[in-house]
């Protein structure tokens, strides 16, 4: 994960930090964030496909990647870590946001689906997303040649 500076309105912070980078880290960053996006959309699919057979719903599939694409970005590129900076006296905060964010974009996006549903699939696909998806990822990931890094 991108770890932002400190101070986001100011661009030359935000330019130094850029170039402060190897093209290494930003070649990783980009194609982790494909590949889980990918691999993520697919896992999505299968969970909504499943949901959406079990309660009668028809929903789109093809919106699953775009959900996680949104999301990764948002959370892999230090935006939920400046809102919790700013809720950092809510308890829980951290474990919170991320499911905030999955539900209001399955919600979204697959506005078909009743409410509890959505939110049964934020949360099951949360925790899909910390421990499946970083795995199934890194196995990926070993068959693509890294020739920046």
């Amino acid at each position: 994960m991108a770890s932002l500076p400190s101070n986001l309105l100011d661009p030359q912070a935000i330019y130094s930090y850029a170039t402060g980078q190897s093209a290494g880290s930003w070649l990783s960053l980009g194609i982790n964030t494909i590949l889980s996006t990918i691999i993520g959309g697919i896992v999505l699919i299968v969970l909504v496909e499943v949901f959406s057979h079990k309660f009668g719903e028809s929903i789109k599939p093809q919106n699953a990647f775009l959900v996680v694409l949104i999301a990764n970005v948002v959370t892999n590129f230090g935006i939920l870590g400046l809102l919790a900076g700013f809720l950092s006296s809510v308890p829980y905060v951290i474990i919170l946001l991320p499911l905030v964010v999955w539900f209001v974009l399955i919600k979204v996006f697959f506005s078909q689906m009743n409410i509890l549903h959505a939110f049964l699939t934020a949360v099951i696909f949360f925790m899909l997303s910390m421990l499946v998806v970083p795995y199934l990822t890194a196995i990926v990931s070993g068959f693509i040649p890294m020739t920046l890094a």
